[in-house]
């Protein structure tokens, strides 16, 4: 469920109902110190509800986004947005988890950045969408599912809903939002398009019958692959960082902010800067010594 927290000191985005579409699109008031072209790619933040909490005794998630923060907040320039690519919360998306979570990215937020979040498998859509009723969009085109087009200078953003109420790992888009995305895909084809869901791709269940990725991958794909606009699809999830393609789709897989499941895995965010012919993104760990940190990978649309 894609949210979007505006800016605390100004209201530097707009938003409209567009042929059943909501869209964000930057205004003309813009600050002069953002960069259109700029955007900090978040996932996995993992916010729990004591801030003392920690995860295999070493990661304490709240001082990891606390981290985070304060770095996005002061870049400069400022990037454009941010995105928070799902599983927000710790557990199971409790108000405390959300409310914490909130006060986390204060600092994005006073710095005039705005955020753009959608839920994971460790967060729930009811609680969620109570604690910011008044922030989400009234304009719902996907019965169950909240979905948004932020249209940028060099790129057009997808966000998609990903969370699965049946599902406590994997998740689901369902053929309304399909249909919805592949109908807003069509009427950009002018720019390129950048997709964001939480969960990787999965096209067959594992030997259990289940799915810990994207359950209805198989029906996404074609979407994604016969649009020749799509250039990136982007998740989280598998708190692995990793560039990978497919169909001459670039495949983003973020790290986590929370924590890594590998001990060697690099955790952090990415700094991304599009190009006129693709993207730049450059690692920024939360540890500076890790030999991922500051590294620079240009990808091209194909």
């Amino acid at each position: 469920m894609p949210i979007m927290l505006p800016p605390l000191t100004r209201r530097r985005f707009l938003a409209l109902a567009s042929a059943g579409i909501l869209v964000i699109r930057p205004s003309t008031a813009r600050a002069a110190d953002a960069d259109p072209h700029r955007i900090a790619f978040l996932s996995d933040t993992h916010i729990p509800e004591k801030p003392d909490e920690v995860y295999q005794t070493v990661n304490n998630m709240t001082d990891r986004l606390k981290q985070v923060a304060a770095e996005v907040a002061k870049l400069d320039p400022k990037p454009i947005c941010a995105v928070v690519d799902g599983d927000l919360a710790y557990r199971t998306g409790t108000s405390a988890e959300y409310a914490a979570f909130g006060t986390l990215v204060e600092p994005i937020r006073t710095a005039g950045i705005p955020l753009h979040l959608t839920l994971g498998n460790h967060d729930h859509f009811g609680r969620f969408a109570e604690a910011l009723d008044k922030l989400r969009p009234k304009n719902r085109p996907v019965d169950g599912k909240q979905v948004l087009v932020v249209e940028l200078e060099r790129a057009n953003l997808f966000i998609l809903d990903s969370f699965d109420p049946k599902n406590s790992v994997g998740g689901i888009l369902g053929a309304s939002q399909l249909k919805w995305l592949a109908a807003a895909l069509d009427a950009r084809k002018e720019k390129p398009a950048i997709v964001f869901a939480h969960h990787f791709l999965q096209f067959e269940p594992d030997k259990s019958g289940k799915f810990g990725g994207l359950a209805d991958s198989a029906n996404l794909w074609p979407v994604l692959k016969d649009r020749t606009q799509v250039k990136a699809f982007v998740f989280g999830h598998s708190h692995t960082w990793k560039l990978t393609e497919k169909d001459g789709v670039h495949l983003i897989n973020l790290p986590a902010i929370g924590y890594p499941f590998g001990k060697t895995e690099v955790t952090g965010w990415i700094d991304v800067h599009l190009t006129p012919t693709g993207a730049r993104l450059e690692v920024r760990a939360l540890d500076p010594k890790h030999e991922q940190h500051g590294k620079t990978t240009e990808v091209r649309w194909h």
